[in-house]
């Protein structure tokens, strides 16, 4: 596997600072083929994929990462369940630059849509869950990573992707090339963990402190920041639905961020009237106090 690092200055934020690349690099930022570690999340990878030049398709392993990028990005065609070839030729019959996104399990549905594909790019988005996921859906894993051989120009994308052991290790990925970014300047988010016998209690803890008013706090630049939102992490739906109906929270304090399936909306039934399956806000839309996530949202989506 051949590394190479790429050094990003201090005076550059975001991979789409157009004319700040052009002035260092004498280019635009490109996605580059094969393993890009972009090292740190928020950087505007996925964006570049968005807005470049090139015909995309961009992968996700999360139907909630899908909807999240095609809310902010309307002219793009998502290509998820339930979306079948017809509609996909009539997107590629009109669109100027087609910009796809589509889930793992979806991507055979475009490869005898497309017939010249050696125009085409496809960025795989958090690709390190290629290998979290293959415990419970490793066929469709490996057809995937089939189906991405039909197109020459492919970049699997991650903040935080498979370790080099591992990867060198994997027939499709030990001969690519692997790209690292390293910033010069970068935020860095320190995170205080507390270890509890009782996560559910604990959680419920949590939501009742933030209905108190006892909002949790930290000092930055001398300033004393209030936490005002909370959101929690949780990959159960029984548990979350406890958990809201224990705190008594109303419909318009929470939302709830999980699959779309018929058994998690008659879960959130029951809870009362006038709780249901909730998405993530968009820039500039009004966050709930309480959010509640399972594994859908864990990965990529930008809050």
């Amino acid at each position: 596997m051949k590394k190479e690092v790429i050094k990003i200055p201090a005076n550059i934020k975001y991979l789409t600072e157009r004319d700040k690349f052009i002035e260092e690099f004498g280019k635009p930022f490109e996605l580059p083929n094969g393993i890009l570690n972009k090292e740190i999340p928020g950087c505007g990878a996925t964006t570049v994929a968005l807005t470049d030049e090139h015909k995309t398709i961009i992968c996700s392993p999360r139907n909630e990462l899908l909807k999240n990028k095609h809310e902010q990005y309307p002219d793009t065609l998502l290509v998820i369940g339930g979306v079948d070839t017809i509609e996909i030729e009539a997107y590629l019959q009109t669109a100027e630059l087609p910009k796809i996104l589509v889930s793992y399990d979806s991507v055979y549905k475009l490869i005898g849509c497309i017939k010249y594909k050696s125009d085409w790019r496809v960025v795989v988005d958090e690709f390190q869950c290629l290998l979290a996921d293959s415990s419970f859906k490793s066929e469709i894993e490996l057809h995937f990573l089939d189906n991405s051989r039909s197109f020459p120009y492919v970049t699997f994308l991650s903040a935080t992707p498979i370790l080099d052991k591992y990867l060198e290790q994997i027939d499709h990925f030990k001969d690519m090339n692997y790209y690292q970014l390293d910033w010069e300047e970068k935020d860095i988010v320190r995170v205080y963990r507390e270890r509890t016998k009782n996560p559910i209690n604990a959680a419920l803890e949590i939501v009742r402190y933030y209905q108190n008013g006892n909002y949790p706090s930290v000092y930055v630049n001398g300033e004393r920041i209030y936490s005002k939102e909370c959101v929690i992490f949780l990959n159960s739906v029984n548990n979350i639905v406890n958990i809201i109906k224990q705190t008594e929270l109303k419909p318009e304090e929470v939302n709830i961020i999980l699959g779309n399936s018929d058994d998690n909306d008659r879960q959130i039934a029951r809870i009362g009237e006038g709780f249901k399956r909730g998405r993530i806000p968009l820039k500039g839309e009004t966050h709930k106090k309480f959010t509640f996530c399972t594994s859908t949202a864990y990965a990529g989506c930008d809050f």
